[in-house]
């Protein structure tokens, strides 16, 4: 129960708990647990359903002595459940989509706001567009579709489904490639921000792939 507490995501300890467990539902939590773990682990499923036809109000009633003792390792047990569902470094993936999402989306609408305002002034739209006007255009609506995206991506991890863990890695992936890239090619180029986006997106990318255990939605 030490282990478990200190590291929630041990398979080995859940899987020694569950062989000392007597009753059945701290057996069920921990099977629960292993395979909420890795949901690969195949063994743990088939213990899973085969202890449920053997369950009997007998079975599950340990010896009068150690009665105590089950009883409270087996509501540390579920408690520990919900905290292993979601591990630290999903929860820092999703802050992380979410809060940049959001900083996008409004410099995207806020760019294309001040884009029009700016047209409407010259009174050159929209009969007519100069091609660095489309360019601002267009750097503007990126924007605001990478923080469509990046919100949609963000609820994916939310709520643990498995698309958006790929969604995660593909975003960050992207954002290592144009980040860089972007600080190169203005004049001057700017190092600390190709730097900066570069370290940001890479670390995003190991997270998101340290957080996959906490991904319980297979299909």
């Amino acid at each position: 129960m030490d282990v478990v507490e200190q590291d929630q995501t041990n398979e080995a300890a859940w899987f020694w708990l569950y062989r000392v467990f007597e009753r059945y539902d701290d057996k069920r939590v921990c099977l629960e647990n292993l395979i909420t773990i890795n949901p690969q682990n195949k063994w743990a499923q088939e213990e899973l359903r085969q202890l449920a036809p053997s369950a009997s109000p007998d079975k599950d009633r340990p010896a009068k002595q150690a009665s105590r003792r089950p009883r409270s390792q087996k509501s540390k047990a579920r408690r520990l459940v919900a905290k292993t569902s979601r591990p630290v470094t999903l929860k820092l993936v999703t802050a992380f989509w979410f809060g940049i999402s959001l900083t996008f989306l409004s410099g995207g609408i806020i760019a294309s706001g001040n884009w029009l305002i700016s047209g409407l002034r010259t009174r050159t739209f929209p009969n007519y567009i100069t091609g660095f006007q489309a360019f601002e255009l267009l750097v503007a609506i990126t924007f605001a579709i990478a923080g469509v995206l990046g919100l949609y991506v963000a609820s994916l991890l939310y709520s643990r489904a498995i698309a958006g863990f790929y969604g995660s890695v593909l975003l960050a992936l992207g954002l290592l490639l144009v980040g860089p890239l972007a600080s190169l090619i203005v004049d001057p180029p700017n190092y600390l921000t190709m730097i900066c986006t570069g370290g940001i997106s890479g670390m995003i990318v190991l997270l998101t792939l340290a957080s996959q255990s906490g991904f319980n939605k297979t299909e």
